[in-house]
């Protein structure tokens, strides 16, 4: 605890002083003002350090709370204040849109509560200069001579203006009814007790003494209080300024105003100004980090070393992001079991806030759909995608196991699981708010979440309500206090809520979001530690007048510390610089001054920044902060005693991609066995040849060990599904005209694709949506590659032809001798149609992709057998494999597609039909140079496959990754092989 009050030199240098200066007697009739609560906090366990004995001790404001209190308003809340400023604006603006006016409002009230606070003495000369006319004079103005363009009003340029005309008037207005009303809101009171400060402060003589401690920056109402206060022998003021900042040689932008307020001698007389910067021993060390997140695990270290080292070291790990607190917590080392976090826990990063956009997102959905006239119908309907998150959040998730999977024994049906499958299974892309209650089987969590709110904000508030009483037993389960904390927080939101709509209006559902997360953002859990542990978790503005001894800064790049986002105001630049509004500039002052004041009394401190090759929480990382360029270029050649050192981070090594190596699956005994019964019982097809030669781990892995993807709803038609649309609307022409096929017949066949192609679709794809978007322009190309099919079919077939079967699926088997076994080996394929020409009998196969000719030919170097096993002659393969197929098929059983004919009358090939190319001719007709015949042809096919079987059912030779990362892209299995 000694320590502690040695490192807090400030706040325990005012409590000492302003304790000397007064009688115990005397101290209750002190008021000390603080810039925020944290620094209240502390300033009064120092004060209660100094005596010995006990005293009543002076009154201690945050700022904020001292002007309210002192103003004698209540402080409006931002949502009341809003459907306050509403109802001031339809005074003037009746038809003002409601929707409209909430998506510019807070904006406008932040320009209210700034105006007010730097006290622009006549708001209405303001507005006026905003105003239109004013604004084209000066722009005429700056032109000078130059030839005056037209300038021209356009619908945004006019909404802009317009919002000004009225302002005052309800700038004045708002004013009036709330102090009516007793109310104010935060610039409204400083302007309040500012101009009142005579009858306020000075005659009513609350306190004997006023102390302002620890402040660098005043607004104009600020000041004008505290000057009045001083010049009246009531106030003091104890100034944290160090050499640093008041020097005019350096010219710190964080001691701008520190240096006005000292030379202008407003405020009395300097107390202090210390030289801490520039003559004390430091040790900076400088990191730079990959990505944003990485900077906690960093700090989580440094802490880790810290605590070794000296446990009692008072430390601040300085978050200039807030988005890694997070992270940070999960990164602390699990010796660090004593910390405080004083930020405080923003619901809007809570997993019950993730629900809660879940559903909007669900309920706001809206489906377009395209009627036969062409119109575009809007339909209320939940995506799936929508669906799916919700019922996979891990409240759904745990709501699921408590009330279902736990249950399973009993025989309930997992009615979560279930509605899952079935809209996976059946692909449904849109469902309605009926077929979703039909899958929940009344079950209270389905009636409130998919019970649709329409337009009624009374039902949503319902739907929350009863969403919290089902999550309360989740929560009694879970016991997750901070998950709890987040649910009473969000309790009383909606309660706050509900209470301005019956005080106001009935809402529509876009507006009431608009008022609920604008409530959740201001909401956050205040974290109840041991305020005073060793190590603090703090964001900038929360460490005013607080100092360390060791400081842990995070995230100090360039536009987040200082920040560049801009302020967020309707006023313009020029207009906030003619009337004395802040800017950014002067932001970027006020926490220059923070950023140094708090390197003043540490002893080492570690400014962490990301690299600007790295990724940032919100995308690309920018360059690190102007202030480590001015710790490095100016701070550190001023004192001497600073030592600066940029570390690198070393990563322990872990088993990565090179590090491990390929990885390989050796052949056990069981897994030979189930090798051995695919070839026997299932078949080898085409298509486990190719993947079995592109990557055996990758056959291992769908065929043997039989992983599967996930399944998932796909919106649109996948190059999988548009093939089998097309296959099916073919296959069901070929049956219904088959046989023989004529022109004339072909002719009636172009004018049905377009209903063809309909009735395929309702039959197995009726989950997709084809009336908009991507499937609805696949719709038209796939009746223009039918198209194109049946026309080329006219112009370059020999007519009649026959169709003798469509989607045939063809077996034949042999035996193969594999260590003194016999090994059955059943070899098969699905044809999508065979054709018979004369006496040639043609084995298709539809492509809806391109197939180049030379994908059929074996290269220069290659002999046929060659080119079968080759990995890149997936295609030729495939015809292979067809020809042989059918060749074996006819010469086992004459009757099979040729009525007793002998086979040797008959010529096979096999045939490629490709949609996008159908002008080439991909026929080939293979035979082996050694047997050309069709046994030869035989003999020699089943050879080749004989030898693919054996090395597949070789003990000696495992499933290896293969060495073309090309096929690993687009593979299911990546992720487990770890490329």
């Amino acid at each position: 605890m000694i320590v502690i009050i040695i490192s807090m030199v400030f706040l325990e240098q005012s409590a000492r002083y302003i304790f000397d200066k007064h009688s115990l007697a005397q101290l209750k009739n002190v008021c000390v003002i603080l810039p925020n609560r944290r620094a209240v906090y502390y300033f009064k366990r120092y004060l209660a350090r100094v005596s010995k004995v006990p005293f009543l001790a002076p009154q201690v404001f945050a700022i904020d709370d001292f002007v309210i209190k002192m103003s004698g308003f209540n402080q409006i809340d931002a949502v009341g204040l809003l459907f306050e400023l509403y109802e001031t604006f339809r005074k003037y603006d009746p038809k003002v849109d409601f929707d409209r006016f909430i998506s510019w409002a807070p904006t406008l009230l932040r320009d209210f509560d700034t105006i007010d606070q730097y006290l622009i003495g006549d708001p209405k000369a303001l507005f006026d200069y905003i105003s239109e006319a004013k604004t084209i004079d000066r722009w005429n103005v700056e032109l000078g001579k130059l030839a005056k363009p037209n300038i021209e009003s356009t619908p945004s340029t006019d909404r802009y203006f317009k919002l000004f005309e009225n302002i005052y008037n309800v700038y004045k207005d708002l004013h009036d009814d709330l102090r009516i009303k007793g109310y104010a809101y935060r610039g409204m009171a400083y302007r309040l007790l500012a101009e009142e400060v005579d009858s306020l402060l000075l005659d009513k003589k609350i306190f004997e003494k006023f102390y302002f401690v620890g402040f660098n920056a005043f607004s104009k109402s600020e000041e004008k209080v505290i000057e009045k206060l001083v010049k009246a022998n009531l106030a003091e003021m104890l100034w944290d300024s160090d050499e640093y900042f008041m020097d005019p040689k350096f010219n710190h932008k964080g001691g701008k105003l520190l240096r006005s307020y000292k030379a202008s001698g407003k405020f009395g007389a300097w107390n202090w100004q210390a030289n801490n910067l520039l003559t004390d021993d430091k040790k900076i060390r400088i990191i730079g980090v990959e990505n944003a997140t990485l900077q906690t695990k960093v700090a989580g270290a440094i802490y880790a070393e810290v605590v070794a080292q000296n446990p009692d070291v008072p430390t601040a790990i300085v978050l200039c992001d807030e988005n890694l607190l997070y992270p940070l917590m999960y990164s602390l080392d699990s010796v660090v079991s004593d910390f405080n976090i004083t930020m405080g826990l923003s619901l809007r990063g809570s997993m019950l806030f993730t629900l809660i956009d879940a559903i909007f997102e669900l309920q706001q959905n809206v489906a377009e759909f395209k009627s036969k006239t062409g119109e575009t119908i809007r339909v209320q309907k939940f995506s799936h995608r929508h669906i799916f998150k919700v019922l996979n959040h891990p409240f759904c998730r745990k709501y699921e196991q408590m009330n279902y999977i736990n249950q399973e024994e009993s025989g309930k049906i997992n009615i979560f699981r279930e509605t899952l499958r079935k809209i996976v299974q059946g692909n449904i892309v849109y469902l309605s708010e009926e077929e979703m209650l039909a899958f929940g089987n009344d079950d209270k969590l389905f009636r409130i979440l998919f019970s649709r709110w329409g337009d009624n904000s009374l039902k949503v508030l319902q739907a929350f309500y009863d969403l919290i009483d089902e999550l309360r037993s989740i929560y009694r389960e879970s016991k997750d206090a901070i998950e709890t904390e987040y649910l009473y927080l969000f309790l009383t939101i909606l309660n706050r809520l509900e209470k301005i709509l019956f005080n106001n209006r009935q809402l529509n559902l876009k507006s009431f979001k608009h008022f609920l997360y604008e409530l959740i953002k201001q909401e956050k859990i205040p974290f109840s530690g041991e305020p005073i542990a060793n190590l603090q978790i703090m964001g900038m503005l929360e460490t005013r007048c607080l100092d360390f001894e060791r400081v842990i800064f995070l995230s100090v790049n360039e536009g987040i510390l200082p920040s560049t986002r801009h302020l967020n105001s309707l006023i313009p630049f020029d207009a906030s610089i003619e009337f004395n509004l802040p800017v950014q500039s002067d932001q970027n002052a006020v926490m220059s001054y923070h950023f140094f004041r708090l390197l003043q009394r540490a002893k080492e401190i570690d400014v962490l920044y990301v690299i600007p090759t790295g990724e940032g929480v919100g995308g690309g990382a920018t360059e690190k902060s102007r202030f480590i360029l001015q710790i490095e270029n100016e701070l550190a050649n001023e004192n001497k005693k600073i030592e600066i050192s940029y570390p690198k981070i070393q990563y322990a090594k872990s088993a990565d991609r090179q590090s491990v190596g390929k990885i390989e699956i050796q052949k056990t005994p069981d897994i030979l066995n189930n090798i051995s019964m695919l070839i026997s019982d299932g078949g080898i097809y085409p298509t486990y040849l190719n993947e079995y030669l592109h990557c055996t781990m990758k056959f291992y892995f769908n065929k043997i060990a039989k992983i599967s993807k996930r399944e998932e709803v796909d919106e649109n038609f996948g190059a999988d599904i548009f093939g089998t649309w097309l296959h099916n609307t073919l296959e069901k022409i070929d049956y219904d005209h088959g046989p023989k096929i004529t022109k004339e017949l072909i002719d009636s066949i172009i004018t049905e694709i377009p209903k063809r192609l309909e009735t395929a679709y309702l039959e197995q794809f009726g989950g997709y949506v084809i009336d908009s978007g991507m499937n609805y322009l696949l719709k038209q190309v796939a009746e223009q590659l039918l198209e194109d099919f049946f026309k080329q079919q006219r112009e370059s077939q020999v007519f009649p032809y026959q169709v003798l079967e469509t989607e045939k699926k063809i077996e034949v088997a042999f035996d193969v001798n594999i260590l003194g076994k016999v090994q059955k080996v059943k070899i098969a394929g699905r044809v999508d149609r065979i054709e018979k020409e004369g006496n040639t009998i043609k084995v298709i196969d539809y492509k809806t992709g391109r197939v180049a000719k030379k994908e059929l030919e074996k290269s220069r170097e290659q002999i046929l057998e060659e080119a079968l096993v080759d990995p890149d002659k997936e295609k030729l393969r495939q015809l292979w494999l067809y020809q042989y197929l059918m060749l074996k098929s006819i010469t086992q059983d004459k009757s099979f597609l040729l009525g007793g004919e002998s086979p040797e009358n008959h010529e096979v090939k096999a045939k490629i039909y490709s949609f996008r190319n159908m002008k080439e001719n991909l026929e080939v007709n293979l035979s082996f140079n050694d047997n050309p015949s069709i046994f030869g042809f035989i003999e020699k096919s089943e050879q080749i496959l004989a030898d693919l079987i054996k090395e597949m059912l070789s003990p000696e030779t495992p499933f290896i990754q293969t060495n073309n990362m090309t096929i690993c892209e687009r593979c299911d299995f990546k992720g487990i092989c770890g490329r």
